[in-house]
């Protein structure tokens, strides 16, 4: 019975011949694969001389005699391993790929080409990119989130060098080579390396997931692996003693109170007006602070008490009915900056709205020195967390669903893509009203 043959091609040794060569020349040995009927031939970097080289050993692959020294088994050994390594990735590519192999897929598994990998030589801070620019560009992130996630893949890249874990290059790994060892060495250098809190490693790692989801979903690592590395997220033990899993920050009505009593006291009249574009913010259906610093005059009609803005983060349009108090906020800036073009003054008439790099600067700046001067307010008020402007957003969504408006109205009026990004936030914020709705069921009794 003959000897059955393999599906993929395996690997022998010969001698490189050189015309002339005695026995006592050395060659070089060479690694050799026919696929197709045509040869493939790499270097081993080793040599020998023919009278010490025997072509069946190593079972038939050909190896080294005894009469090579002493080194003969460590070099026979190192043979066999190359050889068995060589042949199990031609192997696992023939599995995979049933009758699918040529010449050049053999030369470029051989050679360890990148495109010879499952995950065609691609570097993972590099996919992770063109996820975040294609985001971007589709308009499912906004500027912010876009910088941030290319920062933190930067990031990413120093920790693969200073650690030494990098592979093809100091600062680079392929796709295929994350893990949750990685992942799990990324967060301790975070926190001892960074001396980052929870919430900023939390947030670093948010590209991170997203590239191992789609790399999942393109089958360059495992759904197993995709989903452990989904769970990685740090649980701080501030939010395990937080009932209810509290994380939206918003001012209660006693501390609404308080602050309308602070700003009518407060002689600072720059942080005034940052209260009052605050309050604002949160009259006006929870108005990011973008919207509210690129709010134009043209965008508001008095008459039927509305805002008509395409929105800087979604560039969805979204019209936004007015409350009484956000009217009245605005004819009190009218006298201000009734000539200008945006209302509340903080950037030049003359910026151009569709300049994204200069947008994200400016916007970047002044958060910066409204949230200072915020969190001296809620110092003083003695808050429980950091006064910032975004919890505008976060007051009115909260006090609206637990005054009985839908969680569909609640998000249309806050610019959401989507109701489920609405739930996913707010959900918890709703048993109060739950509890009002259900008093008014009469169910009849036993």
């Amino acid at each position: 019975m003959g000897k059955t043959s393999r599906p993929f091609p395996t690997g022998h040794f010969r001698l490189n011949p050189k015309k002339n060569a005695s026995d006592d020349t050395p060659l070089v040995i060479q690694l050799e694969y026919v696929v197709k009927g045509r040869p493939i031939r790499r270097s081993t970097g080793y040599t020998v001389k023919p009278i010490d080289w025997d072509k069946k050993s190593n079972k038939s692959r050909g190896g080294v005699k005894a009469s090579y020294g002493v080194d003969y088994r460590n070099l026979n050994q190192r043979l066999v391993k190359l050889v068995n390594s060589t042949d199990g990735r031609l192997e696992a590519y023939c599995e995979k790929n049933p009758d699918m192999m040529s010449w050049e897929i053999a030369v470029a598994i051989i050679d360890q080409t990148p495109e010879s990998r499952d995950d065609k030589g691609i570097d993972f801070v590099e996919y992770v990119t063109g996820i975040l620019t294609n985001e971007k560009d589709r308009n499912k992130i906004g500027q912010s989130v876009y910088k941030n996630g290319l920062s933190g893949m930067k990031v990413f890249g120093e920790f693969l060098m200073t650690e030494k874990l990098g592979t093809y290059e100091p600062d680079k790994i392929y796709v295929s080579e994350i893990s949750i060892s990685i992942v799990e060495k990324y967060i301790s250098w975070r926190k001892t390396v960074k001396k980052n809190t929870d919430e900023t490693i939390n947030h670093s790692l948010t590209p991170i997931l997203k590239g191992c989801k789609k790399a999942a979903i393109e089958g360059y690592i495992p759904h197993t692996l995709n989903n452990s590395i989904q769970g990685m997220r740090i649980v701080s033990s501030k939010s395990l003693e937080n009932d209810g899993g509290d994380s939206i920050r918003h001012l209660s009505t006693e501390e609404l109170k308080r602050l309308t009593e602070w700003y009518e006291n407060d002689r600072e009249p720059r942080r005034r007006e940052y209260v009052e574009m605050f309050m604002f913010a949160m009259y006006a259906c929870g108005l990011r602070f973008v919207d509210v610093l690129t709010l134009q005059w043209s965008n508001i009609d008095f008459i039927n008490k509305t805002i008509s803005k395409i929105q800087v983060k979604t560039k969805n349009r979204n019209v936004i009915p007015l409350t009484d108090r956000a009217v009245e906020i605005l004819q009190r800036w009218k006298s201000k900056t009734g000539e200008c073009r945006f209302v509340f003054g903080m950037i030049p008439d003359d910026f151009n709205l569709d300049d994204r790099e200069a947008l994200y600067r400016i916007r970047n700046t002044k958060t910066r020195g409204i949230n200072q001067s915020l969190e001296v307010v809620g110092e003083n008020l003695k808050l429980k967390f950091t006064l910032s402007f975004h919890v505008a957003r976060h007051t009115f969504a909260v006090h609206a669903l637990n005054q009985g408006l839908t969680m569909t109205a609640v998000s249309q009026l806050l610019g959401h893509t989507s109701t489920e990004m609405t739930e996913r936030v707010y959900a918890h914020y709703i048993p109060e009203t739950l509890s009002k709705e259900l008093q008014r069921i009469n169910l009849p009794s036993l």
